[in-house]
């Protein structure tokens, strides 16, 4: 037996010692806390319950003799007597043969005989007539004085039980906390024992568990080990191998590696290297290899492991990185790569990047849903990659990409002249033609398309692709469905176009905004009825913007919505300044944006302006142009008929250069028609326009409504739109658009000089 062995059987005789020991003196003050507590349970707390029933049983005889008294009514108290009677003999009995105070016990005995004696001569005394009341409440008196001396007798023996009970919990308490120290200082014992054993038993279990793992290491490897030979001959194969023999349907191990590994083995003998590794394919698996040459046992031991699932994991990964999750095709991380590559070595040569936006899509999203979206860019890039394939003999090399959203890209890199960009535009553009099917459903696009060429229009993808796009915008916002290759204006334009919607975001804030007002005249009256508020805008430098340029541009970014109420407010409050100060009650037309319009605080907003600067609403007229009106016609009904019920003038602006329908227009609660000035400027040279403003006029005459004529210029055109019967007329003829205060100059000089109809 060796010398640990023998130790740690000391050990456990000495624990079972002192097992034993403990188990021993556990158990004898054991049974004394149970004696204690069986004590307890048995007779102390049983003793504690009849006294207290025995109280209570004593305590309820004088309310029933007082009762008695009061109602000498016999039975009942008979009735309730005999069972009090009956408790406190139930308390008694419990008591007589656990007291040890027997004396105590005949006190309290006697005494309730006697209360039973007395109860028996009020009985006696309440039933003989005539009754004797006296003796009656002297009776009573009696029991409460008897009843009085056995409570300090019931006192004395609950007094006895508690002492009983707090001595048998005191005996309890000792010997339970005596087997707790024996239990603590044992453990103290065991612990210190297991530090001491511990290392030793740890340190001889770990070397055992060593040597076990290093012997079954090889045999419980789920990879193939080998161990060859100096020569190369397998000596040694664990179960793996054999296992995977039988998968790959080999006749022996030395097949599971490659045909060329002796040659391996001699190159690296010959390089005095320890480890080699290597990676083989075997069956259209792969494997990888590690050879770890063991020199002074003059033999190999070899390692495989199959990395075919880790390797198929990594393409997959690759692919993913580099290609689309939607389409599958190309991303634009490898249209990076490509384009490096192709541009690797400074090459002159040229090349194109093109990108292919769908029109319109936005439209299936928001009536079909992203599914039905996901499934036409899936359609639409089969399409599109079906086109490059066939492309290639005629267009050369060419890749495909999507690079976000509805955009796709391709790159070029052997192009031969921007005629071939124009060829396969319209080939992109011909293949829309035929509808994409999606769920049974038909949807027909279209494309807008835009080129930068390398290195003309940069030398860097960034670059070239903002290029492209420049040119892709200029197509969508030419109503699409066409190509365009970039030009260097393009940028400049959308530089200038970012640098004024800087500017006209803090415009307001700046004060660079102001209206100037066109008078508006009656031609029968003869005299100025009203005003058009214009806007205009003069920038820091003093440089003025054209309307032109800025309301698209305010309409496009949103700011239309508080640009438009600063110039609805503005121009009330001039129009309510100009009555204070004597200028006439003069009718306020204020042009309406179709943002504006279609907000729906639009109407709320009117009527808080005109509440807010006092103006009275049939001096302000709201014009909208013909093409907003005709949006959606419900809800434009809908609007109108809401600033009607405000008081408010409305005229639809532009009118005759949109497509209104006469059965809408008859339902529209308008005021007044304005024809475009498009059509007046050339009505003393052609018939066509004077046939458009005679028709515009005889339909306003025919629906009540009043026709003015914007862009008059000379006393000719006033002439013949009098004689078509127009109500107003507006335009230079008159004035120019001017600031408020040489409006007012203007109007006075009107005022004095008398009404000519000629400008000033």
């Amino acid at each position: 037996m060796s010398p640990i062995y023998r130790k740690i059987l000391g050990i456990y005789l000495l624990v079972l010692v002192l097992g034993i020991s403990l188990s021993t003196l556990i158990y004898t003050n054991g049974s004394a806390v149970f004696d204690s507590t069986g004590s307890l349970v048995e007779e102390d707390i049983p003793q504690l319950t009849a006294i207290s029933r025995l109280r209570v049983a004593i305590m309820q005889q004088k309310p029933v003799l007082y009762e008695y008294y009061a109602t000498t009514d016999r039975a009942v108290f008979l009735r309730k007597f005999e069972l009090i009677q009956r408790d406190v003999e139930t308390g008694l009995h419990p008591i007589q043969g656990v007291i040890a105070d027997k004396e105590l016990y005949e006190q309290i005995s006697k005494k309730n005989d006697w209360i039973n004696k007395l109860a028996e001569k009020l009985d006696i005394t309440l039933n003989t007539s005539p009754i004797d009341w006296d003796l009656a409440r002297e009776l009573l008196v009696e029991v409460s004085d008897t009843e009085n001396r056995i409570t300090p007798d019931i006192d004395a023996l609950v007094e006895l039980n508690h002492q009983h009970v707090q001595h048998s919990g005191m005996l309890a308490q000792d010997k339970t906390q005596l087997m707790i120290r024996l239990v603590i200082v044992f453990s103290i014992v065991i612990f210190l024992i297991a530090i001491f054993i511990g290392y030793y038993i740890n340190a001889y279990i770990a070397e055992t568990a060593e040597r076990r793992r290093l012997a079954m290491f090889a045999e419980r490897n789920p990879n193939p080990v080998l161990r060859l030979n100096w020569d190369g001959g397998v000596n040694y194969s664990n179960p793996a191998s054999q296992t995977l023999i039988e998968q790959l349907g080999l006749n022996q191990v030395a097949e599971l590696l490659p045909k060329d590994f002796s040659v391996r083995l001699q190159a690296l003998r010959a390089s005095n290297r320890d480890t080699c590794n290597l990676e083989f394919s075997l069956h259209e698996r792969v494997f990888e290899c590690l050879i770890h040459t063991l020199t002074d046992l003059h033999s190999y031991h070899v390692y495989l492991e199959d990395v075919t699932e880790n390797k198929q994991a990594q393409q997959k990964l690759l692919h993913q990185a580099y290609h689309d999750d939607l389409t599958g095709l190309p991303n634009r991380r490898r249209l990076s790569e490509i384009f490096q590559t192709v541009t690797a070595g400074d090459s002159q040569a040229n090349m194109a990047i093109i990108l292919l936006r769908v029109d319109r899509i936005k439209r299936v999203l928001e009536s079909q849903g992203y599914g039905a979206s996901d499934h036409l860019l899936r359609a639409l890039a089969e399409r599109l990659n079906e086109l490059m394939q066939d492309s290639k003999n005629s267009h050369g090399l060419s890749y495909l990409f999507r690079l976000e959203g509805a955009t796709f890209g391709m790159l070029l890199p052997e192009l031969d002249s921007a005629h071939q960009l124009g060829l396969l535009a319209e080939r992109l553009q011909a293949s829309m033609r035929d509808p994409l099917q999606v769920n049974t459903q038909e949807f027909f696009f279209t494309l807008s398309i835009g080129a930068s060429i390398y290195p003309l229009d940069g030398r860097d993808l960034e670059n070239l692709i903002r290029n492209a796009e420049a040119a892709v915008n200029r197509v969508r916002a030419t109503g699409g469905n066409a190509f365009q290759c970039y030009t260097q204006d393009m940028n400049a334009r959308a530089q200038r176009w970012l640098d004024l919607e800087n500017g006209l975001r803090r415009a307001l804030q700046r004060n660079e905004m102001a209206l100037y007002f066109q008078p508006q005249a009656s031609i029968s009256a003869a005299q100025i009825i009203g005003v058009e508020a214009l806007l205009r805008w003069r920038r820091e430098d003093q440089q003025f913007i054209s309307p032109v340029e800025f309301i698209p541009l305010a309409e496009e970014s949103g700011l239309i919505i508080p640009i438009g109420e600063w110039v609805l407010r503005t121009a009330c409050l001039q129009a309510i300044s100009w009555q204070k100060t004597g200028m006439g009650k003069l009718v306020m037309a204020v042009n309406i944006s179709a943002r504006q319009f279609q907000h729906p605080g639009f109407v709320g907003l009117v009527g808080q302006i005109l509440k807010e600067t006092g103006l009275e609403p049939q001096y302000l007229e709201l014009e909208i142009t013909e093409s907003v009106v005709m949006h959606d016609v419900e809800q434009t009904i809908a609007t109108l008929n809401a600033l009607r019920e405000l008081q408010v003038k409305l005229s639809i602006d532009d009118f005759g250069t949109g497509y209104s329908s006469l059965s809408y227009l008859k339902r529209f609660p308008i005021h007044k028609l304005k024809v475009d000035q498009s059509f007046v400027r050339n009505m003393t040279r052609d018939a066509n326009d004077v046939a458009i403003i005679k028709s515009v006029i005889a339909l306003g005459q025919s629906l009540n409504l009043q026709v003015i004529a914007e862009g008059v210029e000379t006393l000719e055109q006033l002439a013949l739109l009098k004689q078509f019967g127009c109500d107003e007329v507006q335009g230079y003829l008159y004035s120019r658009p001017v600031p408020p205060a040489e409006f007012e100059q203007w109007l006075h000089a009107v005022t004095e000089e008398s009404f000519t109809g000629t400008k000033h």
